[in-house]
């Protein structure tokens, strides 16, 4: 059935662009080595026990096309999982993009983590190559007895890169040695050119498992390049930026630290361990330069924190997301950061890289917004992001109508760029992931297939579904005001216990 809403609210039958796929992420990213093979992508922040180190778009595109080129000639196969023992810094992007260009699955392992928790991750993922970097083993230490045992007994590995890293001269090592060479030596550093589709799976994220065992999310390529053109106009993103690499590395937020650059074409800074500390971390990015950060409120805090004489300058825009952000912790990074505009972003591991955002200006350019702009203290989710809308549905009406201004309601995200859904777990899939009510999908179907008719048939579409108008049911309660804007306010009572697991 058609809609009828009011301008200021989300329209439910408009065309998201469904077979709008931008290409692989990391096809893009090559793309740009190729045209800029000598400038910088990733940096290491020089620390007591280890120097600075930088590695050029080219070593970073050789390495994990050399990575690449092990995992396929191993067996791995288009869409299998590949479990990464990770830490942070270049060794990680390497072993992202390795992944994906054999056509894998990302998934990673945090070291901290309880051997209890390690091997949940490795029973759900089920991988068939582990990628251990040897920065993880030396610093965090080995993977346990238990942990080893589990991988021995119940895994059908296709192989296993023990110790991983790339060495300053871009060259990469993997710290198994056969027929007298490194397991990794010889290997071709031209692209292996596999071809993947917005269907395709590239990433394996979990939830917090605050409702017992973590649920692993089958993210979607169409994501993880879609959003970053549209991104980079509103936020005046390009390659001179520098992003910080700061998420926690078993999170989707790590995600967005390392393809956001890389699409770019922008530098990627990372800190050391000593750096991430009160005061530390504010000083880190001023001597860096650091221009653009993703934070949760929580590392906001330690940014900030015994810092307000230090300054960041260069910082003009910081995005929150992984929890509530309140008009204290923006008031804490405007003193530090007078430039940086505030974007809190709202979504889920299960709508990817598709989410709402709401921003807020610098000090510099409006001192009084929060006081005089925001009535609340919590900052708005705000509006989607291009060709993804916040729908709040009236739960009492059986029609599942939208709420007007200032009703409650439930939060459904509408876009193209959903997850796939839950990793083995079709029942709560269909329960999360539902087809768009407002409007019949098979008037995206059609026009999908006149748009097709017209052109080359694209090679991607081996690996497409088709458009699929899907609804992502949050869970959470929100409220339309009267900007247009949402608000939350809580959670539906029959949703208690699943968690929030922002991006």
């Amino acid at each position: 059935m058609e809609s009828r809403v009011s301008p200021e609210l989300p329209d439910p039958c408009a065309d998201l662009h469904w077979s709008a796929f931008r290409g692989a992420i990391q096809d893009i990213f090559s793309a740009y080595a190729r045209q800029h093979p000598d400038r910088l992508c990733v940096a290491e922040t020089a620390s007591s026990t280890s120097p600075r180190r930088a590695f050029t778009y080219r070593q970073i595109d050789e390495a994990s096309n050399v990575l690449a080129h092990h995992l396929l000639q191993a067996g791995v196969q288009r869409g299998d999982v590949v479990m990464s023992y990770s830490f942070r810094g270049v060794d990680l992007v390497v072993t992202f993009m390795g992944i994906l260009k054999a056509g894998g699955t990302i998934c990673v392992i945090d070291p901290l983590y309880p051997p209890d928790r390690q091997i949940i991750y490795l029973d759900v993922a089920r991988p068939r190559a582990l990628l251990i970097i040897d920065k993880a083993s030396k610093e965090a230490g080995q993977l346990s007895d238990k942990v080893r045992t589990f991988i021995d007994e119940q895994l059908e590995l296709r192989t296993e890169v023990p110790a991983l890293q790339l060495l300053d001269d871009g060259s990469l090592q993997g710290g198994s040695i056969v027929n007298g060479n490194d397991i990794l030596h010889g290997l071709p550093t031209s692209a292996p050119n596999t071809l993947v589709g917005p269907d395709s799976i590239a990433t394996l994220s979990f939830t917090s498992g605050s409702e017992g065992r973590p649920k692993g999310v089958q993210g979607r390529h169409y994501s993880l390049a879609y959003y970053f053109d549209w991104m980079a106009e509103r936020f005046h993103l390009s390659s001179e930026d520098r992003f910080t690499m700061l998420s926690g590395i078993a999170h989707d937020p790590i995600q967005r630290d390392i393809f956001t650059p890389l699409f770019l074409g922008a530098h990627i800074m990372v800190p050391s361990r000593e750096h991430i500390g009160h005061r530390l971390l504010a000083e880190w990015m001023r001597d860096e330069r650091v221009t653009v950060t993703h934070l949760t409120p929580a590392m906001g805090q330690i940014l900030v924190g015994e810092a307000l004489d230090v300054g960041v300058p260069s910082l003009h825009h910081a995005f929150f997301v992984g929890d509530i952000l309140i008009k204290r912790d923006c008031r804490a990074l405007q003193a530090v950061a007078e430039n940086c505009y505030i974007v809190n972003m709202y979504g889920t591991t299960e709508t990817n890289r598709a989410v709402s955002y709401y921003e807020i200006p610098s000090r510099r350019v409006d001192p009084n917004y929060l006081e005089t702009r925001l009535a609340g203290n919590a900052i708005p989710a705000g509006k989607g992001m291009m060709d993804v809308q916040l729908l709040v549905v009236d739960r009492d009406d059986p029609a599942r109508p939208m709420c007007p201004v200032g009703k409650v309601g439930e939060i459904y995200v509408r876009a193209g760029g959903l997850a796939e859904g839950y990793l083995a777990n079709a029942e709560l899939t269909e329960k999360k992931f539902v087809p768009n009510w407002f409007v019949d999908n098979q008037r995206w179907v059609e026009e999908d297939a006149r748009r097709a008719g017209e052109g080359e048939m694209e090679p991607w579409r081996r690996f497409y579904k088709g458009p699929r108008d899907r609804l992502y049911r949050s869970g959470d309660l929100g409220v339309y005001i009267e900007s247009g804007d949402v608000e939350c306010v809580g959670r539906a009572d029959d949703q208690v216990g699943l968690a929030l697991d922002i991006p």
